[in-house]
């Protein structure tokens, strides 16, 4: 596909509440996808949803929560996304860890 190069999107959802060691889970993925110099990473803020237990989180007006998913979405090559991959894993136990081919525009 001419203009575009392959890359690799890795995904992590998990609850914007969700921590490490008293730290932000989702600050500390995206600050450390930064220091490896990953071409870029976006967390995006859900109005709701449900994964394996089966448990609906909602952002209804009556139901303030702070357990709404929240999904992160880090691209480059394999190699560095198998670094992240790894410090992931080293700090969270639970989420949804999704890896897919993508193809992006130079």
């Amino acid at each position: 596909m001419e203009g575009f190069v392959k890359k690799m999107e890795l995904r992590l959802i998990l609850n914007e509440s969700d921590s490490y060691k008293g730290y932000s889970l989702c600050r500390l993925v995206v600050e450390h996808a930064h220091k490896l110099n990953i071409s870029g990473a976006t967390v995006l803020k859900t109005k709701g949803g449900f994964g394996s237990r089966q448990h609906i989180r909602t952002s209804e007006i009556l139901r303030l929560s702070d357990e709404l998913p929240v999904v992160i979405s880090i691209v480059d090559d394999i190699d560095k996304l198998r670094l992240m991959i790894a410090f992931i894993k080293e700090r969270y136990k639970g989420g949804l860890l999704s890896l897919q081919e993508i193809w992006i525009n130079e």
